[in-house]
């Protein structure tokens, strides 16, 4: 597995993970460059910086993708693209949650509807696809949440609200707001497949 961190514009800082590259996309570039973090690839249209930060951000990228204003994907898809073309097939996106009502969506359905290896995350969130198979889970969020992306089944062992083969549709939203019991929750997904999202209340 080969991992990436795209660091976006909605980040408030850089996160880094163990043995992960960074790329920063558009803003969040800057954001990298600012922080001292050197860059595997800095892609974007930079519509939303001046002259003198993109030339901090070209000092901080090994490879710079100058993206045109006008184009069909966003930044955020076109840094995902970039990243699968090289490799990467464990995607972490930090700053693509929160702002702008219309970007939050269209990230949230890059996950759901693209089948991209992504996971996203902010300061209080980490959202990702789960499909057939089981999953240990780690208490590192307050709750823990499974919205149904097609008519599903699940088992939640180790919660507060246990579910046993449960048969969920898309318009089921009673299992949200779980809260793991001790080290880790058992998730099993018997078929179809659910947006897992851990969360925790903001401090």
């Amino acid at each position: 597995m080969l991992g990436v961190i795209l660091i976006s514009g909605l980040a408030e800082r850089v996160y880094t993970k163990e043995g992960y590259d960074i790329i920063g996309v558009d803003h969040g570039a800057y954001i990298c460059a600012l922080q001292g973090v050197v860059m595997k690839a800095a892609i974007g249209d930079f519509d939303s910086v001046n002259k003198t930060q993109v030339i901090q951000i070209q000092q901080m990228a090994e490879r710079m993708e100058q993206l045109p204003s006008h184009k069909d994907e966003t930044d955020t898809e076109e840094a995902i693209l970039y990243a699968l073309a090289h490799g990467y097939d464990d995607i972490w996106v930090y700053g693509a949650l929160g702002g702008r009502l219309d970007h939050e969506l269209a990230n949230l359905y890059l996950l759901m509807h693209r089948n991209y290896p992504i996971t996203l995350v902010n300061e209080q969130n980490r959202i990702r696809v789960i499909k057939e198979g089981t999953y240990k889970v780690p208490k590192e969020y307050t709750y823990l949440s499974f919205l149904a992306l097609e008519d599903s089944q699940i088992t939640e062992i180790g919660v507060a609200y246990p579910l046993s083969k449960r048969c969920l549709s898309t318009r089921d939203i009673y299992a949200i707001s779980n809260e793991i019991l001790n080290e880790y929750a058992e998730i099993i997904v018997h078929k179809g497949s659910f947006l897992m999202i851990e969360s925790s209340d903001k401090i």
